[in-house]
């Protein structure tokens, strides 16, 4: 199993958008991302999404 995981400006550079997209798109209910204290953390699922 891949323990590989995302940042939130790691994400954003993979999928070339913001970081404010990602996180309207976290509070559109689009994606939900798992927490560690205030860091968001995203699966590499998170990328087909």
């Amino acid at each position: 199993m891949s323990s590989q995981t995302y940042s939130i400006s790691d994400l954003a550079r993979e999928l070339d958008i913001t970081t404010r997209a990602i996180r309207f798109y976290e509070e559109q209910g689009l994606l939900a991302p798992e927490r560690r204290g205030q860091e968001r953390i995203y699966s590499p699922g998170t990328r087909s999404a």
